[in-house]
């Protein structure tokens, strides 16, 4: 008899995978419909997000809501005063004008009891800690004259880009307020002045704002004890500075040689005993580059070939010297690595000398007039040597000098005589310099100095 099969246990079998698989397939349904769901979710918000940020800017387009955030941010921050604050005029708003008339507040050391005294030998010099610290007395109006000098050239030059520096002095950075405020000392914070200069431009000068980069650094050696002048190294800081506001690179002094010549006593060093236990340590770099340049040691002589520091200087009163070989007329120095590259002239007094040589990092030539020493025409000067843009940098003393402003500067924006070749002599060459200012000796003539401490009655030009 055959063997019996039993069909019904793979009926139960069958139905029950079939119920399985029906099981499984609607929960992948249902976990597809999850999936899109959410996937129609999310780009709805994502839509419905994009249309109300749209709807949002639209509205402040519209309404200008927001539109004067930046400036009311400028206005918070802190402006360094003991008087009325002044405001920029109305309508400038650039990047560089707001940060070049911004002024920090110096963080200065004040142990609250020390005091000094008027130097005997000139009372604008206060005596204080070991260091000589000239008094400042510019006004606004001093301020404004200064400024309208420098627009003026602008808007006879309206193709050149005009910088304008004014470095203050030692003072600014190391007097304690309290003999300010107390009448102890009677000197002007120099940041309102300064901000006066800058806020004052009838036309588009561009200020260069070295005040808060002094400012960060007053704790290192950045000003000298025995002069009114800059070291080194505060002049460093200044063309950082001068390259971050002007969108450069500026040298790295870390890859520089430091130089330097110890007891260099400065034009008050004479002006206290006190100061004779604080001579000045001149610092200078040799830059990992070439350079080489010409100078022409007075008005009307050919140039002869430099350097950017006369090495060959040693202590006492003449060691600043060492900066571009001290004052002259004209002074060019060029970058041998460049083989094409900008140009820049400088109008300076003696304190930048220490500023000129890091320039070179940043244009292949560096013209440096002295304008109390040359007599030609700025402009045609500029116009002969394809130069395009210029620096006038001064202490804050000489920048509140009406004689600076009215006559020396002007002197060279208007003069008919004109050097427009660096090698040629100027047809003016035996006109005698202003009267009022004191020309500066050639530094490799020491027999030329005065041994007679000056103050800046000479307007700073000079030793």
């Amino acid at each position: 008899m055959p063997y019996d099969h039993n069909s019904e246990p793979h009926r139960a079998s069958d139905t029950l995978r079939r119920r399985r698989d029906a099981a499984q397939a609607k929960k992948e349904r249902r976990r597809k419909l999850l999936i899109r769901r959410t996937i129609i979710v999310v780009v709805c918000a994502l839509i419905l997000f994009l249309a109300i940020f749209l709807l949002v800017q639209l509205v402040k387009l519209i309404f200008g809501i927001g539109k004067d955030n930046k400036e009311a941010e400028t206005e918070t921050t802190k402006i360094y005063s003991l008087s009325s604050e002044t405001t920029a005029p109305e309508g400038d708003n650039t990047a560089a004008d707001s940060e070049a008339k911004n002024f920090v507040t110096p963080n200065i050391p004040d142990d609250q009891n020390a005091t000094g005294h008027l130097s005997e030998y000139d009372n604008s010099v206060y005596i204080y800690n070991n260091m000589a610290l000239p008094v400042f007395t510019g006004s606004d109006t001093s301020a404004e004259t200064y400024a309208k000098a420098i627009s003026d050239f602008k808007k006879s030059a309206p193709e050149y880009t005009v910088y304008n520096m004014v470095v203050p002095n030692h003072t600014e950075y190391a007097l304690p307020r309290r003999l300010i405020e107390d009448g102890t000392v009677s000197t002007t914070i120099q940041a309102n002045n300064i901000k006066k200069i800058y806020e004052s431009y009838t036309e588009d000068v561009k200020p260069i704002n070295c005040y808060n980069a002094l400012a960060e650094h007053l704790s290192e050696y950045i000003y000298c004890n025995t002069d009114y002048k800059w070291t080194g190294l505060g002049a460093y800081y200044a063309y950082q500075a001068f390259c971050s506001q002007t969108g450069q690179q500026a040298l790295d002094l870390t890859a520089c040689t430091e130089k330097t010549i110890t007891g260099y006593e400065g034009i008050y060093a004479g002006y206290d005993e006190s100061l004779s236990s604080s001579l000045d340590t001149i610092h200078y770099w040799l830059f990992p580059y070439s350079t080489h340049a010409s100078r022409m040691a007075e008005m009307g002589s050919e140039l002869q070939d430099s350097s950017l520091y006369y090495e060959a200087e040693s202590s006492g009163a003449l060691a600043y010297g060492v900066y571009l070989s001290g004052d002259s007329p004209l002074f060019v120095a060029y970058n041998d690595t460049l083989t094409e590259g900008k140009k820049i002239v400088v109008v300076k007094d003696t304190n930048a000398n220490a500023f000129v040589p890091f320039l070179t990092n940043n244009y292949k030539e560096v013209h440096v007039i002295d304008p109390t020493l040359w007599t030609g025409n700025l402009k045609s000067y500029m116009q002969d040597n394809n130069i395009d843009e210029v620096l006038f940098i001064n202490t804050v003393a000489n920048a509140n000098s009406t004689e600076l402003a009215d006559t020396t500067l002007r002197g060279i924006f208007g003069s008919a005589a004109a050097t427009t070749d660096p090698t040629t002599a100027d047809a003016n060459a035996d006109a005698a310099p202003d009267e009022g200012y004191q020309e500066t000796p050639d530094y490799y003539q020491e027999e030329a100095y005065n041994e007679v401490p000056q103050d800046e009655g000479n307007y700073g030009y000079g030793e």
